[in-house]
């Protein structure tokens, strides 16, 4: 499939959201306009003011009063259909949009099947695409055969998706590589056995499983007869500034209040197991560079792609240590402490949790690691450090004046 070229236009869904806004924003980078899937006229607003606020910020189109986002209003993207209208004349689609973990949904299906019905919808409306599209002028309005000619508007190349890692990531004693390869079948058998007592975040492993299967599914299904592709793209958890401004800490994007309520903002002794469990991390804006490599590169169509830095403790990011049980001995032998190098400049005079909390190696999980020879392969990515993702979160902070 040829790559997307500057200038097209690309719809991307859950624009409002933590990875979709800088999706965006990376996007408009590129000199591409963007049709943004949003819920409400208002949202759109909201969406457009802060991408144009961060791009004047962050050294774009300096005193632009406009940006080439087109909010379009979808308030059930799960309904048949949502997207058979916006998704015409587009060249490329990036789907990020999907459930994130609520503990206050006790039906698993309640996450998993908007996941799957949301991912199918945008497939099945570029599917249909082709026969919606509207027709050259030596063709009859009506009636039209389905191998009919159709015009320019119709050129859609590449739809992105949104996965994870927890898609292919399985608990497992010992350490372990995770690749491409793997599926994380055992969260999907959880909520098969444990219906609504299952945990929130093993509900939503199985939907990002089952999403993600549907689409490769479908689009084996109907490869034949569509001249687009689609390419995965796999994240670890999601670090990093947003573009939107928080009201406050409570306000924070799921993966980044995790990373603020660990490391910066504890109100208790932060829970070991959280601390300790070892995984994958992206900075925001490089996982935002990663869709649309994806997007661009033509070698990542029909690919599933695993996007991390590396893997971490929580405990990296601050000053917490690791100590062995019986001979008190120090099994992490360096102190990073990001978070208080990096908060001297932004919040001075206030120091962040350090030496407070002692991890025992029992207490300590088993460690993964995730293969990224195929990201590095195709898309290449050059990743942003630990140092750079907390010194750039605390600026983003101060500058928006998130209390401590």
């Amino acid at each position: 499939m040829s790559p997307i070229t500057s200038p097209s236009t690309i719809l991307v869904t859950g624009g409002t959201g933590y990875l979709g806004a800088q999706v965006i924003a990376t996007v408009l980078a590129r000199g591409h306009s963007v049709k943004a899937v949003v819920r409400s006229t208002e949202k759109g607003a909201s969406l457009k003011y802060d991408l144009l606020k961060h791009i004047n910020e962050e050294g774009g189109k300096k005193d632009s009063d406009d940006v080439a986002v087109e909010s379009v209003v979808i308030a059930d993207i799960v309904k048949d259909g949502a997207f058979d209208e916006v998704i015409l004349g587009v060249d490329a689609v990036v789907h990020v949009a999907s459930p994130v973990p609520n503990p206050s949904l006790t039906d698993p299906q309640e996450t998993i099947q908007p996941a799957i019905d949301g991912t199918l919808g945008v497939l099945k409306s570029a599917l249909r695409a082709r026969y919606l599209a509207p027709l050259t002028k030596h063709e009859p309005t009506l009636n039209y055969p389905l191998s009919s000619q159709r015009d320019s508007s119709y050129k859609l190349k590449r739809i992105v998706i949104t996965s994870s890692v927890a898609a292919l990531w399985t608990p497992s004693p010992g350490a372990r590589t995770f690749s491409e390869d793997d599926w994380n079948t055992q969260y999907v058998s959880e909520v098969e056995r444990l219906g609504s007592k299952t945990d929130p975040m093993t509900v939503y492993g199985a939907s990002k499983v089952m999403a993600e299967k549907a689409a490769w599914e479908f689009y084996n299904a109907h490869r034949s007869e569509v001249q687009w592709d689609i390419s995965v793209i796999n994240p670890s958890l999601v670090f990093g500034p947003a573009i939107q401004p928080p009201k406050s800490a409570s306000d924070l994007p799921s993966t980044l209040k995790l990373w603020w309520d660990s490391v910066i903002e504890p109100s208790s002794k932060p829970d070991v197991m959280t601390l300790s469990i070892p995984n994958g991390w992206v900075d925001v804006r490089d996982i935002a560079e990663a869709h649309v490599r994806a997007m661009e590169t033509a070698e990542a169509g029909g690919e599933r792609i695993i996007v991390s830095e590396g893997t971490f403790f929580l405990n990296e990011w601050c000053e917490y240590r690791f100590i062995h049980e019986r001979t008190k001995a120090y099994l992490n032998p360096f102190v990073v402490d990001l978070a208080n190098k990096a908060g001297a400049e932004f919040y001075p005079g206030r120091t962040f949790p350090e030496g407070t909390l002692e991890t025992t190696k029992d207490e300590l999980a088993s460690e993964i690691y995730f293969n990224t020879a195929k990201e590095k392969r195709i898309l290449g990515m050059k990743y942003r450090t630990k140092e750079e993702t907390t010194r750039d979160t605390l600026r983003w902070a101060a500058e928006r004046n998130l209390k401590l």
